[in-house]
């Protein structure tokens, strides 16, 4: 006769099992034993066949809001798997071997838990050690496979990187001594610096109209320098690997410089800057002074301690849902929204979708959330010296005394007030033509008339409207022309339209077309081929779904606060924000250009990106020398303030 515990319905034993899972930041230690217990036990609660039960164990132990926002609500086979994965990535951690075999795909998880995390994963993570893992890997493994001195622009160190600015806090960086402090500053410098060496961005920011189209007549070619060629083609630079219910993920190795960047602004700010005396109290007290030129006062360098330019990731904790007012009345789509992991969805989208300049994007997941860069935004910019800064670009090996102060590093405040402007999918308006990256991707015939916003190029004009974060809403369902062509707001992609449309063109390619009568027939055939080219595929095909927003293009303007012009100079901006990943292109004018100070000041572009929906980071260069492939640049970092 079976023992008693053998007739307790499956239900019952599942609900034991995660109860007695007492520590969720290590396996449920009580299934085990049970597993062991008989072949019945086994064959009911093993990772085979019980897919139901280790679902319910990842929700347990790690968060699972932003795989349902991005990919769809994954089933209890994607989760079972997506356990095993990151079960194996905190093994891995905690044998704190930093010279591991399986270390890649282990930085790939956590790498992919930490933009994940709503409040489980990170503490799953630090639980595991991996603060001080990366911390180790980057100080003694960063240099392995160096060229001419320099660290490689690979995986483990993208990664790496990436992984050590996540887990950066306040308090790991005030335990740090000012010799490792110092010491991590010297070895990411590189990727800081030499933008002609590590790629700033997911593909060259002279290109606004991506992807490709397939008839290219002549591909993109990048200049030969000593450092390599530049500017950068990362096509091919991505990881295929198994994710939750998708075989074959594909996503873009993150850049090592963004993370660099961030990680080396981050360090100085635990510090004041120093409030030199001699200056004026305040600017009422310039001003009794006599003091009537540009420049900072006490209070200005003050405000500069009291702000982040490089914000650090918000903690967040176990139960989050706790911290949100009104949680429990919002629905699933709402409450998806409001997760913590949401501020890293455009990153994550860039990674998944950017991963070539030749191949078109089939799922159209949002790569900038609009609204996010409206407002008041405070950063550092860093100047090498110009002279040191020519001589290593043309020298190969890296200098034995490359640091900032060999270098001459000097570094400068930007303020910048932004309003945000949308072109609209409605009757007789379209965005304005594009242009080069000395002008921010404008064409050079663009003029602007600030009331709303009205852009005149080419002898003809485009309409854009302000957009403000909880203002009226510019999309309007029944004029918007995407909305009446399909008939509803809601946009359905698919990951193999673009495949579909590619085999429809090939077969329309290999008949010729030759003559108009054919066409029916044609397109019958060519149809009939596409779908069978479909039908053979993969059962598993991704589908996301999203409302119509209207957006064609999005234009920035500009310009620093009265305040903060009398501190660091006045100047206006005007840009653009490149559709295919989200890199923003800003042009600072000084406001007195016809002035002899405005022209020493110079025109400068600043491109990056708006990371972890807070921070603004990439490179600035001059627009002295717009034909040279090459010019002078250097690294800035913002936060969004108001």
């Amino acid at each position: 006769m079976a023992a008693p515990i053998l007739r307790l319905p499956l239900e019952l034993v599942q609900k034991i099992v995660i109860e007695l899972h007492d520590d969720p930041t290590s396996p449920p230690s009580a299934l085990l034993p049970l597993l062991l217990t008989s072949r019945h036990f086994y064959n009911a609660l093993s990772f085979h066949s019980n897919n139901h039960l280790y679902a319910c164990i990842f929700r347990v132990c790690f968060d699972v809001s932003a795989p349902t926002r991005r990919l769809g609500r994954p089933d209890a086979l994607a989760l079972c798997n997506q356990l095993r994965a990151n079960y194996n990535a905190l093994r891995c951690i905690r044998r704190g071997d930093i010279h591991a075999d399986d270390i890649l795909p282990s930085l790939w998880t956590c790498f992919s838990m930490l933009l994940e995390n709503d409040g489980k994963n990170c503490c799953q993570l630090d639980a595991a050690g991996l603060p001080d893992f990366v911390d180790a890997f980057v100080r003694e493994r960063l240099y392995e496979n160096s060229i001419d001195g320099w660290p490689a622009d690979n995986e483990p160190n993208s990664l790496a990187l990436w992984l050590l600015w996540l887990t950066t806090t306040e308090d790991h960086l005030r335990a740090q001594t000012p010799a490792q402090r110092a010491q991590t500053s010297r070895l990411i410098l590189p990727y800081v610096l030499m933008p002609v060496r590590y790629a700033a961005y997911l593909a060259p920011h002279v290109h606004y109209t991506l992807p490709f189209p397939p008839n290219l007549p002549q591909p993109p070619h990048s200049f030969l320098t000593v450092h390599g060629p530049y500017p950068q083609y990362r096509d091919g630079f991505s990881r295929t690997m198994p994710f939750y219910h998708i075989n074959g993920m594909q996503l873009s190795v993150p850049l090592a410089s963004i993370a660099a960047k961030l990680i080396y602004f981050s360090h100085p700010e635990i510090f004041p800057v120093g409030v030199p005396p001699h200056l004026p109290r305040t600017r009422a007290h310039a001003f009794q002074l006599g003091l009537h030129m540009v420049g900072p006062t006490q209070e200005d360098v003050q405000e500069l301690n009291e702000h982040k330019v490089a914000k650090l990731v918000p903690k967040s904790t176990w139960e989050w849902w706790n911290d949100v007012k009104d949680y429990d009345n919002l629905g699933r789509e709402a409450r998806l929204k409001v997760a913590p992991s949401a501020r890293w969805d455009d990153d994550w989208n860039r990674l998944a979708d950017c991963n070539s300049v030749f191949t078109p994007i089939s799922l159209k997941r949002m790569h900038y959330t609009p609204g996010l860069l409206g407002g008041l935004w405070q950063g550092r910019m860093l100047h090498p010296d110009d002279g040191f800064y020519g001589n290593v670009m043309q020298t190969a090996q890296m200098p034995p005394s490359f640091s900032e102060h060999s270098v001459g590093l000097t570094a400068a405040p930007v303020f910048m007030r932004l309003h945000e402007y949308h072109c609209m999918d409605v009757q007789s308006n379209e965005p304005v033509a594009s242009g080069g990256i000395q002008n921010a991707w404008f064409h050079n015939s663009a003029r602007f008339h600030e009331h709303g916003l009205t852009i005149t190029c080419q002898k003809r004009s485009s309409t854009y409207n302000e957009y403000v974060v909880g203002g009226p809403d510019l999309h309007d369902e029944s004029s918007c022309r995407g909305c009446e062509y399909r008939g509803t707001s809601e946009i359905i992609f698919r990951e193999d339209d673009v495949r579909y449309l590619a085999t429809l063109d090939d077969v329309l390619a290999d008949e010729g077309m030759e003559d108009a009568d054919d066409d029916e027939d044609v397109m019958d055939d060519d149809s009939s081929d596409a779908d069978a080219h479909m039908a053979s595929g993969d059962d598993d095909e991704l589908v996301i779904t999203r409302k119509c927003d209207g957006i064609l293009d999005i234009v920035l303007l500009g310009e620093t606060d009265r305040q903060h012009g009398q501190a660091w100079h006045h100047y206006k901006f005007y840009g653009r924000i490149r559709e295919w990943d989200g890199l923003v292109a800003l042009i600072r004018v000084p406001v007195s250009s016809t002035h002899s100070s405005g022209a020493a000041l110079g025109i400068w572009v600043f491109t990056g990106y708006v990371v972890g929906g807070q921070n603004l980071v990439g490179n600035w260069r001059t627009t002295t020398h717009p034909g040279e492939p090459v010019t002078f640049e250097g690294a800035f970092a913002m936060s969004k303030r108001e």
